[in-house]
């Protein structure tokens, strides 16, 4: 199989998103994947600049290339222009359309990945070139307009991504889906593959560096300083525990604001890192004595199944989280939740204070992990989905069979009624 991938942020960034462990594994697993990048662009987003140490080997049989970008526009995308992020991945995938077609016809692309609102240009070149789209809905892409920029929610943004998000699920020929809280909204057959954690590579990560010059318990996060972080809960925290060092790992918008309010409220406990790459940001999350899953109360936070929650459990840690409906589903009994500052607070250093609760906490998430949640599992069900969807007038059910048998599980694949 050969897929196509349009990625409208940078390879080599210090996010290793879910398309990063799913492709690569396809790689491994004998398949072609191509990918191309975004150019280079003046956001200030995590996933939007290379990071130095970032550009680990690639797979043999993944290919890393650039999106097409017009010389006269470069200048507007390299620009820090805000509010500009969804025009400016907008027009990425515009001028785009022509090299990925291209490409789809020389390479004779059998799969087209799709994920996100501004690449609904790019639906046209499935009746085109004769390729599959599947479409990944990883987050509640409606709910992110109103978060990205208010003004254009109000004008009405909200009705135009949620037209444009139920077009990209009803063109394309498959559909996975990273969360139960996004599942209950795919009026089609749709397999729920949520996100998981490298346990290998988790395996050999080391807090020693950080240990060895901190004294005292480490509490964090790692991930993006992003606006469905509630960073104003994480810094009454730290003045509730002044005697607990908080570890924020990453970057993003919100990293300029933070900054000013740890300088404004004069905290000393809290230690930001920047942004860094993979290995190096899991080297200081095995450091911590605690992690945090501090989001916002909306629906962004509802329909997510983040990441850094497995990697968390994968280096078995205790998590605190604010009460997520996704998070709620998969960490009943082994994830601590809070919502407001004492309470959250107080969740972290009963985790601190207890040892042997916390080791617990960290022994049950590490075990749904190894059971369920881990990207060799997760990879393999992607992989039998999309070859069981690429035979041509396949049935559905006998579709739906080979994706079970191939994880002997049901847990992940439920069709609407």
């Amino acid at each position: 199989m050969k897929l196509l991938f349009p990625y409208l942020a940078r390879w080599h960034s210090a996010n290793r998103s879910r398309y990063h462990q799913l492709l690569t594994r396809l790689c491994h697993s004998g398949h072609q994947v191509y990918v191309l990048t975004a150019p280079p662009m003046g956001i200030n987003d995590i996933s939007a600049t290379d990071i130095a140490g970032g550009d680990e080997a690639l797979p043999r049989d993944l290919t890393v290339a650039e999106l097409y970008t017009p010389e006269r526009l470069r200048p507007f995308w390299r620009a820090p222009i805000r509010r500009t992020k969804l025009l400016k991945k907008g027009l990425v995938s515009l001028t785009s359309i022509g090299q990925i077609r291209r490409l789809i016809e020389k390479e004779r692309i059998d799969v087209l990945l799709l994920y996100n609102l501004p690449q609904v240009p790019l639906l046209r070149l499935a009746d085109q070139t004769g390729c599959r789209v599947h479409f990944d809905l990883a987050d509640d892409l409606v709910a992110m307009i109103q978060g990205e920029d208010k003004l254009l929610a109000r004008a009405g943004g909200k009705l135009i991504a949620r037209a444009a998000q139920e077009r990209m699920i009803s063109r394309a020929s498959t559909v996975t889906v990273a969360s139960s809280v996004l599942h209950e909204t795919i009026k089609r057959p749709a397999l729920m593959l949520p996100n998981g954690a490298d346990i290998a590579e988790l395996d050999r990560a080391d807090g020693g560096v950080w240990r060895s010059n901190v004294t005292g318990p480490t509490v964090g996060f790692v991930g993006a300083f992003e606006y469905w972080v509630d960073f104003d809960l994480i810094l009454e925290s730290a003045m509730r525990l002044p005697d607990v060092r908080f570890l924020l790992v990453g970057g993003g918008r919100q990293l300029k604001y933070l900054q000013g309010k740890i300088a404004e409220l004069g905290l000393t406990n809290i230690k930001l890192t920047g942004a860094m790459p993979y290995r190096e940001a899991m080297n200081h999350v095995a450091a911590m004595d605690v992690c945090l899953l501090p989001f916002t109360r909306d629906d962004i936070s509802d329909g997510s199944c983040p990441l850094k929650l497995f990697e968390y459990a994968g280096l078995r840690k205790p998590v605190v989280s604010t009460s997520a409906r996704e998070v709620k589903r998969i960490g009943a009994g082994w994830v601590s939740f809070a919502d407001d500052p004492p309470a959250f607070a107080a969740a972290i250093r009963s985790f601190i204070s207890d040892r042997r609760l916390a080791d617990r906490a960290g022994r049950e998430g590490r075990a749904m992990v190894e059971s369920i949640y881990n990207w060799t599992n997760l990879a393999k069900q992607f992989e039998g989905f999309l070859v069981s969807g690429a035979a041509p007038g396949l049935d559905l059910a006998v579709a739906r069979r080979a994706t079970l048998e191939s994880l002997k599980s049901e847990v992940y694949f439920r069709e609407a009624q």
